[in-house]
């Protein structure tokens, strides 16, 4: 009587293990549309509009995608600021896995980068030859300009890339633009990759790729900066008004350890796609 019991009891527990891992191993494919008109990167959703967008709530994210047979176009929405993180100084990275696989091996990172004018008037003089004396001043007319800089990364090669707006090759592209509440962040990558640090999804249309979205974090300027401030806070007891400590009953002094600054979340999404195939 116990052994069809038993029997009966695994066969259970083997069914919702099964059904488990099942539930367990489905993704969400999101279909990129295909479109005709290429999308003006500008940082805004105009061209979005009568889109179907898709949604992270975990980070209060919509998501919209498109290609057509050259470019892959992506609108990023972030609908609550304090999931930006420090996105302004890490900027966004996109990384593309044609296996299907979670790795980050190629990547594009967009950044906006704020450059004073006589670095700027280098940077045009680098692209463009040299400029006049009227040319300088009317740069100088604005303090400061503003760079959308991306930087290619493959892990498997031994250097990376910057390119900039007006690099003759073609490169992806990025806008951003705040709009009441919501930051908008607008992307064109190139589908076809050249060589292995060109900036490109390296798919053709039709094709399912994995692509992550990350940003925020520590910069390594910001973990530089915090390693010095727990180096300044270290040693023996001291005055705990100059050390940040404080005094506690059954013990001489009590330092308090520094917790890492608030707003400096490291976010990465994963998502499969299907680049849309024209018919």
């Amino acid at each position: 009587m116990k052994r069809p019991l038993f029997a009966k009891v695994l066969l259970l527990f083997i069914l919702i293990l099964t059904l488990s891992f099942a539930g367990f191993s489905k993704k969400k494919l999101i279909t990129s549309s295909w479109t005709n008109i290429p999308i003006n990167i500008d940082g805004s959703s105009d061209d979005w509009e009568y889109s179907a967008l898709n949604s992270e709530k975990n980070v209060s994210v919509d998501y919209g995608l498109k290609n057509d047979s050259e470019n892959l176009f992506i609108l990023f929405v972030f609908k609550d600021p304090k999931y930006l993180s420090t996105i302004k100084a890490t900027g966004m990275t996109l990384w593309f896995n044609l296996e299907g696989k979670k790795n980050k091996i190629y990547g594009i990172k967009f950044i906006k980068q704020q450059v004073p004018a006589e670095e700027f008037i280098s940077i045009l003089e680098q692209e463009k030859g040299s400029l006049s004396e009227e040319e300088k001043n009317n740069v100088r007319a604005n303090p400061y300009y503003f760079l959308h800089n991306i930087k290619v990364i493959n892990k498997k090669s031994k250097s990376s890339t910057e390119v900039s707006d007006s690099a003759r090759l073609k490169p992806a592209v990025f806008r951003s633009m705040k709009s009441e509440n919501m930051h908008i962040y607008e992307f064109a990558v190139p589908l076809n990759r050249a060589t292995e640090q060109a900036p490109g999804v390296g798919a053709e249309p039709g094709k399912t790729i994995k692509i992550c979205f990350e940003w925020g974090g520590m910069t390594e300027a910001m973990k530089t900066a915090r390693m010095k401030r727990l180096s300044d806070t270290g040693g023996g007891p001291q005055d705990p008004r100059r050390s940040g400590g404080s005094w506690s009953k059954g013990s001489s002094y009590s330092k308090r350890v520094p917790r890492v600054s608030p707003g400096v979340t490291k976010y990465s999404i994963w998502v499969d796609i299907q680049l849309a195939k024209n018919q």
